[in-house]
């Protein structure tokens, strides 16, 4: 199974594969990757006889052709900072240069660089290709905890003023949730949902400080509580700095707001700043938008296994497992 974190590099321009053949090893350019997907799309690879379908991820090469049945589109990123976008019932060839008859075929828009850099940051990324096989088979040793945290969970996050979640694992009367940061407890509240939002009659966190918390759960006969998570707020600079980003990529794809090109794009603007949480959202929406594409999955594994979520990560894992041997069938 190809990793999409390896997979996205090809959006560098300076990047490429080790492709192999029967006497040696040859270095291929990798000219663009599938960012986005609606209805019935193929690809036949230089290499191959016949089309198959295409799939969010896939990575694209000279003399691959892209074909879009009727009612189906297909978004390419290339690795010149130009997206793509083809309309039905059309046919292109993949080549170092844009087709000339690409207008015809759909329609042609330019990213920024400070974009691509971010979707190229996806390389610096652990490749879980080695682990796939084996963490999918695992099982977590640890006992079974009575009370999960979810969000925010080991990540820097936007907002002064976060949500929080949590799973129990058994009935519980009440819940209390801790907020602490260096100096000691900074609140507690209690609750009779498994979610929390920020109290009202409390001020905003501090920009740039990390806090850390916890849900303990009551009932009748004992208290259990959860482990300690940390997160951390962006500083106020950065937070400017990312609400612009985000505003500049949600303008780039003003116009495909429900496909997954702006959902990659931010998601690989999160990884780059460490909005871990941001980015297994986005991801999370990828994975749904293309149910048939492992490659989701695969960075979705990766992201859990970052912020400490074994559970999640192997659960994702396997997922692509799945979808990668009835891919192969």
């Amino acid at each position: 199974m190809k990793s999409f974190l390896k997979i996205i590099c090809l959006m560098s321009v300076t990047c490429a594969i080790i492709a192999y053949n029967s006497e040696a090893q040859v270095t291929t350019p990798c000219l663009a990757v599938v960012t986005g997907l609606s209805g019935n799309v193929m690809v036949k690879q230089a290499n191959n006889p016949g089309f198959v379908k295409l799939l969010w991820g896939t990575q694209l090469f000279q003399g691959d052709q892209i074909k879009t049945n009727a009612g189906s589109e297909a978004t390419l990123t290339y690795s010149n900072s130009s997206v793509i976008k083809l309309g039905p019932e059309n046919l292109i060839t993949i080549s170092g240069i844009e087709p000339s008859d690409i207008e015809k075929a759909g329609s042609v828009k330019k990213v920024s660089s400070a974009m691509m850099v971010n979707m190229s940051a996806l390389t610096s990324k652990r490749d879980n290709k080695k682990d796939v096989g084996a963490l999918a088979g695992l099982r977590t040793v640890e006992l079974e905890k009575p009370i999960e945290l979810i969000s925010p969970y080991n990540t820097f996050i936007k907002t002064d003023r976060p949500t929080f979640y949590w799973a129990p694992r058994k009935t519980f009367d009440k819940f209390i949730v801790n907020l602490y940061n260096s100096k000691g407890l900074v609140w507690s509240k209690k609750v009779t949902e498994s979610s929390l939002k920020f109290p009202e009659s409390e001020k905003g966190l501090e920009s740039g400080e990390t806090y850390f918390w916890n849900v303990e759960g009551e009932d009748l006969l004992d208290n259990k509580k959860s482990a300690n998570y940390k997160f951390s707020i962006l500083s106020f600079e950065k937070s400017k700095e990312v609400l612009d980003q985000e505003a500049l990529i949600r303008k780039t794809f003003a116009n495909d707001s429900d496909s997954s090109s702006l959902h990659s794009f931010l998601g690989a603007y999160y990884i780059n700043q460490g909005l871990l949480q941001d980015a297994i959202n986005e991801f999370r929406i990828i994975s749904e938008i293309n149910p048939d594409a492992p490659l989701p999955h695969e960075i979705l594994g990766s992201l859990y296994s970052d912020v400490g979520n074994k559970d999640k990560a192997i659960e994702e894992l396997q997922k692509a497992l799945a979808l990668t041997k009835g891919k192969e069938k």
